[in-house]
């Protein structure tokens, strides 16, 4: 036997081994799992109170303050989320005698809109995370599975790294809207209904359980982490 024979002959039972390793079918019931009941795609809004929303100059000297940069971007998406059709605007008085756009959700709006309390901001009971969410995931085939070291979440760790293949459905007509892709903070292009694309989720274990943290920027924009 050659020398070049025998490597092969040596390496593929290693390959078969280590492939065995990996649960690729175990995976995809779990994503299945995981998925199940999620929509594939929140589009964040900003940390209000809900609607309706006096866009107001903030002071941030008070108590109901936000920092600079969430008003920035309320003051970019409330906009762009009302020329799509989920929210409407008339002018209303603020504090300061003035007008300013009053925001409501429209029927639409409402079939989409979500809120979850605002994790980094645990003192605070009164402020909310909006957003928009809507489609529908589902796994075709898990791909690819390696593990990783990251010191990421406050210590070191494992890191399971997961690719994976995907359907997408029940895509509302608005999300493909102009006004979205201009918005540079969600970099994104709907155009409806997809098939196979790319997805990879980052996942670590807690109690046997496997944990999402974060996913690849092929991925929702904003994921709300779940256990698979």
């Amino acid at each position: 036997m050659k020398f070049t024979d025998l490597k092969y002959a040596l390496l593929l039972p290693l390959l078969l081994l280590l492939s065995s390793c990996q649960d690729y079918k175990g995976m995809k019931e779990r994503l299945v799992k995981g998925y199940q009941g999620l929509d594939a795609y929140c589009l964040y809004v900003g940390r209000i109170t809900g609607f309706p929303y006096l866009a107001e100059p903030v002071n941030l000297w008070s108590k109901e303050s936000k920092n600079i940069s969430d008003k920035e971007i309320l003051d970019e998406l409330l906009p762009a989320f009302e020329k799509v059709g989920l929210l409407s605007s008339v002018l209303a008085k603020g504090k300061d005698g003035q007008s300013y756009p009053l925001y409501s959700l429209t029927e639409e709006g409402k079939r989409y809109y979500k809120q979850s309390k605002a994790a980094l901001v645990n003192h605070r009971d009164d402020l909310k995370d909006a957003q928009f969410c809507f489609g529908r995931r589902e796994i075709v085939e898990v791909t690819n599975m390696y593990d990783r070291e990251t010191d990421l979440y406050g210590g070191k760790t494992t890191e399971t790294v997961v690719d994976f293949t995907y359907n997408l459905y029940d895509m509302p007509a608005w999300a493909s809207h102009p006004a979205l892709r201009e918005i540079k903070q969600y970099n994104i292009h709907f155009t409806g209904n997809q098939q196979n694309k790319k997805g990879q989720v980052y996942l670590t274990k807690k109690d046997g359980n496997y944990y999402n943290y974060s996913s690849g920027t092929v991925m929702e924009p904003n994921l709300i982490g779940y256990y698979l």
